[in-house]
Parts: structure tokens; C-alpha cells; sequence
């Protein structure tokens, strides 16, 4: 998951013919990408393997609704926001209806490899990874955060929404919370608290006051015992090569 990571060595994922032996064993044998309806937008879009948005079970299907190509490789990386660059304008704008299905169900540790093995045979999709330094928000805990209560074991993963942007957390790890928290702040997060395993805690921006709505995240953080700080930082992206719009099934 995320943390500040060492630089990688390049990791080309292209047309079928180039994937690496291990990859091109893990796929999904059938495949229908279709244009969405016009009008779709990006309150329509959805994306999880056999409904698992976070894809921590096997499962031998992936749907996705209303979702361009950027929406898919942004949830390959844990829908942290800024970790996907480059690549054609319309990947971000063009919105495709994907249902994929293997033989049999692919394990969580193997469906993102799966999916990229699909986008590289149906979009030509290539990619590599690589470190850059670029400014993000580095989540901190200054000291032992009282808002924090440790996950009771077997306790299920959750974390929900409400209409006024407040967020409750169930049996979440910091690490998951930094992806989270970079939607709310639109921000790349990188996770620099030390703190291990699963919390329970709430958010809750809407209780701050008019203010800016980064501040607002900002002090409901505080009031948990967390804290952001903008640095410069060493975070590995997701470097588009090359993508092309699919052919017709």
C-alpha cells in the first residue's frame, strides 16, 4: 500500500504479445467494452471486481459503468488522486460499459495484473512506473491520536460517506485512509504516521465551520489527532506510453 517508496525498475506493459509469461497466464477470457450511453457522466461511473470496490476478494469478474481508462488505472492505484500521468486526453474523458469474466476466480493479489493484461490487449495500453518528486500532503501523528480506536479483530472493512462530506471509518489502516483522504483534499497523501493495523474513527468537516474545505479536512484530522503537512516527495506514478481507443467487439 502506500508509503514513500524506493525507485523501481521500469515495468513496460503493452500489446499481449509483450506481457511478461506470468501476466499473460492471469486473464479474463471474455470481455464486452462498449461505449457508454451519451450524457454519461462521472457521477454514473463505477468500477469492482465482482462487486468488491477494493478488490480484497477472488472473484472471476470485473464491471465497470460509465468509466474512462484514467477511473480504472486511478483505482489500480488505490484511488490515490495524481498517480497516473500521461497519456491521450480522451482517456480521461471517454467513457466505456466493461464486464470481464475468467474460468475461474482470480485471486485479489493477481486481478490488478489481470486488468492491466486486459487493457493491454483491448487499449494497446502501455505503462511503466516510475518515482518523481512532486508536492503532496504527508499525514502525520504528532502523538498517540486519541480519536483513533484500534479495529476489534474480525472487525469488517468499511468506510462511508454522508451528504454533508462527513466520513465514518471501520477496521481501516492508515495506509488505505491516505487514498481516501487524497480525494477529500485533492491531493496526493502519503502516509507517515508509523501507525500499524486497523483503526475505527470519524470524520466529521461538516462540524468546522465556513471555512475553505481543506481547512475544514484539516481541523476534523486534528480533532482525531492527525495532521497534514505539504512537502515535496518522492511518490512512484503510473506513466502512460501509449493507449488507443478500442475496437468494436
Amino acid at each position: 500500500m502506500l508509503m514513500i517508496p524506493r525507485f523501481l525498475a521500469i515495468i513496460a506493459l503493452a500489446a499481449p504479445a509483450l506481457l511478461s509469461p506470468a501476466i499473460a497466464q492471469i486473464r479474463f477470457e471474455v470481455a464486452s467494452i462498449r461505449p457508454s450511453r451519451p450524457g454519461a457522466g462521472p457521477q454514473d461511473g463505477q468500477s469492482s471486481f465482482g462487486g468488491n470496490l477494493m478488490g480484497k476478494a477472488p472473484s472471476n469478474r470485473f464491471d465497470a459503468e460509465a468509466s474512462t481508462v484514467g477511473d480504472i488505472l486511478d483505482m489500480l492505484n488505490g484511488w490515490q488522486l495524481f498517480h497516473v500521468v500521461g497519456g491521450p486526453a480522451w482517456m480521461r474523458t471517454d467513457r466505456y460499459d466493461i464486464h470481464a469474466k475468467a474460468d475461474a476466480p482470480i485471486p485479489p493479489e493477481e486481478q490488478h495484473d489481470a486488468l492491466l493484461a486486459l487493457l493491454a490487449e483491448r487499449f494497446k495500453l502501455s505503462v511503466h512506473r516510475e518515482t518523481r518528486d512532486i508536492p503532496a500532503m504527508v499525514l502525520l501523528a504528532p502523538k498517540k491520536p486519541g480519536g483513533l480506536k484500534p479495529a476489534a479483530a474480525g472487525e469488517p472493512y468499511s468506510v462511508r460517506f454522508n451528504n454533508l462530506g462527513d466520513s465514518t471509518f471501520t477496521a481501516v489502516p492508515m495506509s488505505d485512509f491516505t487514498n481516501k483522504l487524497s480525494q477529500m483534499l485533492y491531493s496526493p497523501v502519503v502516509d507517515n504516521t508509523g501507525l500499524e493495523g486497523a483503526f475505527d474513527f470519524s470524520l466529521s468537516p461538516s462540524a468546522v465551520g465556513p471555512q475553505p474545505w481543506g481547512e475544514r479536512v484539516r481541523e476534523a484530522l486534528m480533532a482525531v489527532g492527525l495532521k497534514v503537512e505539504e512537502r515535496k516527495v518522492p511518490i512512484e506514478l503510473m506513466v502512460v506510453d501509449h493507449c488507443e481507443r478500442p475496437s468494436e467487439n
